[in-house]
């Protein structure tokens, strides 16, 4: 039986500086202490010693190093492996470059509020950072993570796929314009799937409103015209028909919040594809991707339905 200790990945340990910045509970530290306790700043040593103690706490590590307790905002001892750490050398250099990139990526910054210091190692977690923090399970920042999230919709459009590689590509690069017209591109791939089956459902159940449906829809090219109309004709056959999964289907979508998606992506991606002033703030596109999921999981509901009762 092997005896090597498996190390922790780059993205592990990311995913844990997160977790460390979110932590609510008592027990990874002896005064249980806490970055929301301190207003969500604070110094690297407070940082590297919390990750030790969940190291402890979810026993990823054999602990050699005790959990322990020390003033908020101290400098904290040089980090040497398996004696100020429970990390190995490569893993404190993983560490190093993990909060590097947290900086980078403008979810944390130095310097800290109030008696600590305006430069490193004193830093706080910024807004896209309190965001990120709460929203761990599918962040941009984790490509593979986020990826297979988005598979798991059931019959997803590999445009649709192919797309949002392309959005967290430029995303993680800091190209965050470039990465709003591919999550646009995904948007209307969604929008034409749903206006095609949604068609062939209604030729095979209501042919007048079938037809009336595709006069509509070829009379303009644009995006927002067909869903326009889609939502019209969605809406029209749920409320002559005893159609209950649709009626259900649409009881859970938020219908506002959906057409303003459909609608400011379309805008966005229409708008940053010529030239003007229109700049996307980081978090704005960071609150598409996150939405981004859920919309398809519900907009797929409804294509899956049309496509298998056609």
């Amino acid at each position: 039986m092997s005896n090597v200790i498996e190390e922790l990945t780059n993205l592990e340990i990311r995913n844990l500086l997160l977790e460390v910045l979110s932590y609510e509970g008592d027990d990874i530290d002896t005064e249980g202490k806490t970055f929301k306790m301190y207003g969500y700043q604070g110094s690297q040593a407070d940082l590297f010693r919390l990750l030790n103690g969940l190291i402890i706490k979810r026993n990823l590590k054999p602990t050699k190093v005790p959990m322990k307790g020390e003033a908020w905002g101290c400098h904290g001892n040089t980090l040497y492996e398996y004696q100020t750490i429970n990390l190995s050398r490569s893993e404190i250099l993983k560490l190093f470059q993990e909060f590097h990139n947290l900086l980078n990526q403008g979810i944390i910054s130095p310097g800290a509020y109030g008696s600590y210091s305006t430069e490193l190692p004193y830093f706080h977690v910024t807004p896209l950072g309190m965001e990120c923090i709460v929203r761990q399970d599918f962040l941009p920042y984790d490509q593979d993570g986020y990826l297979s999230k988005l598979k798991t919709v059931t019959d997803l459009h590999t445009w649709i796929l192919f797309y949002m590689t392309e959005a967290l590509k430029c995303f993680n690069a800091n190209c965050v314009n470039s990465s709003m017209i591919n999550i646009g591109l995904a948007g209307e791939v969604v929008i034409e799937e749903l206006v095609e089956h949604l068609g062939t459902f209604l030729r095979n159940k209501d042919q007048a409103l079938h037809s009336s449906f595709m006069a509509e829809i070829s009379r303009d090219w644009k995006i927002s015209h067909k869903y326009t109309k889609y939502l019209e004709y969605r809406d029209k056959y749920i409320a002559n028909s005893r159609d209950t999964v649709l009626k259900t289907y649409t009881s859970t979508m938020d219908k506002a919040s959906s057409t303003i998606y459909a609608t400011f992506t379309r805008l966005t991606r229409n708008s940053l594809t010529h030239p003007n002033d229109l700049i996307m703030d980081r978090i704005q596109v960071l609150m598409f991707f996150m939405s981004f999921v859920n919309y398809c999981e519900l907009q797929y509901k409804y294509i899956n339905y049309y496509k298998s009762n056609s």
